[in-house]
C-alpha cells in the first residue's frame, strides 16, 4: 500500500495510526510520499492546462497516477493507495470544488502522459479499483477532540472546552474566553480561530503563553495521531463522516470492515466506476 499525504504529522505517523486502527491485519505500506498540498487556499473551478502556470494540485495527481504507470515500480504495484488532504478552513464550505479541482488535475495528467491506449487502460483500471483520495476535515488535529488521551498525547495542559458530546469534530468551533485572551498575546491576527482546532490546541498545550513550540505536528502531534481511538472518533453514527468514509474506504480495499459503521460522506464514500474508488470523474477530455 501507498500513502500520499500533505503534512509531516501524516508522513512520519499515518501508517502506524492506520496500523492502529486495523491491528487484526497484517499491512505493509511503501514509505509515504508527502507531496505540496493544494487546499491552503481557497480553490475555484480548475482552470485547466494554461502555459506556465502550475496548477496547484499537480503533484498530489502526479503521485496517485504515477504509482501505476509503466515503468514505475515495475514489481511493486501498490493493491491501494490513499492520497489525503486537510480541507482547511478555508475551503470548509465548498469540499465539492476540491474533489472537483483534484479529478479533473488527475485527468489533464493522464492526457500529459500520453500513454499507449493500452497502458492508459490499464492504468485507468487500477485508478478505479485501487486509488482513492480522502479530506480531513477540517485538518487531523480535530479528531484528537474525540479522544481526551490523544490530547494528553499532544501535550495538553488546559482543559479543552470543546464539546464533543454535542459537537462534530468536523465542524469543530469552541468558545473559550481563556483561549481567546491567549490568542491577544499570540496570534491577535488569527482568522476565525475559535474554529481551527489546531490553533487551539497550541493554546491548551502553552495555556501560558510562555513557549513556541509547545506544540509540534512533527512530535506531539505524530505522538496523538500514531495511536489515535479511531473507533472513539467514528462511534457517534451521525458525525465524523469524512473519516468514516476514508476509514470504510481503507477497510474494504485490505479487505476488513470497519467495526464502528455509521454514514459516510457521501461526496467521498466508495462508489463504482468513477474516476478513482471514490471520486468519479467529470467526463471532460
Amino acid at each position: 500500500m501507498q500513502l500520499v499525504v500533505t503534512g509531516e504529522m501524516e508522513r512520519i505517523a499515518l501508517v502506524a495510526s492506520l496500523r492502529h486502527a486495523f491491528p487484526e491485519e497484517e499491512l505493509e505500506f511503501l514509505p509515504t510520499q508527502k507531496v505540496q498540498d493544494f487546499t491552503s487556499n481557497r480553490l475555484g473551478s480548475h482552470p485547466g492546462r494554461v502555459p506556465g502556470l502550475k496548477t496547484r494540485a499537480r503533484e498530489m495527481a502526479q503521485a496517485i497516477v504515477s504509482a501505476f504507470e509503466p515503468g514505475r515500480f515495475l514489481k511493486v504495484i501498490p493493491n491501494l493507495v490513499l492520497a489525503v488532504d486537510d480541507l482547511e478552513l478555508v475551503n470548509v464550505d465548498q469540499p465539492h470544488v476540491v474533489t472537483a479541482y483534484l479529478v479533473r488535475e488527475i485527468e489533464l495528467t493522464l492526457k500529459d502522459r500520453n500513454l499507449l491506449p493500452a497502458d492508459e487502460t490499464r492504468v485507468r483500471e487500477h485508478l478505479r479499483h485501487r486509488a482513492s483520495f480522502h479530506l480531513f476535515v477540517p485538518m487531523p488535529e480535530a479528531y484528537f477532540y474525540a479522544e481526551p488521551a490523544a490530547l494528553t498525547r499532544a501535550g495538553a495542559k488546559a482543559a479543552s472546552r470543546f464539546d464533543v458530546a454535542q459537537y462534530d469534530t468536523e465542524a469543530f468551533a469552541v468558545d473559550d474566553p481563556d483561549y481567546r485572551q491567549w490568542l491577544q498575546k499570540k496570534a491577535p491576527n488569527a482568522v476565525e480561530p475559535h474554529r481551527h482546532p489546531k490553533q487551539y490546541l497550541r493554546y491548551l498545550c502553552d495555556p501560558n503563553a510562555s513557549s513556541e513550540r509547545a506544540y509540534r505536528e512533527t512530535k506531539e502531534g505524530a505522538q496523538a495521531l500514531e495511536s489515535l481511538a479511531w473507533s472513539k472518533v467514528t462511534a457517534r453514527e451521525e458525525r465524523e463522516s469524512y473519516v468514516r468514509a476514508l476509514l470504510e474506504d481503507f477497510a474494504d480495499g485490505i479487505g476488513a470492515s470497519w467495526r464502528s459503521p455509521g454514514p459516510v460522506a457521501p461526496l467521498t464514500a466508495r462508489r463504482s466506476g468513477g474516476l478513482l474508488r471514490n471520486l468519479a470523474s467529470t467526463g471532460l477530455s
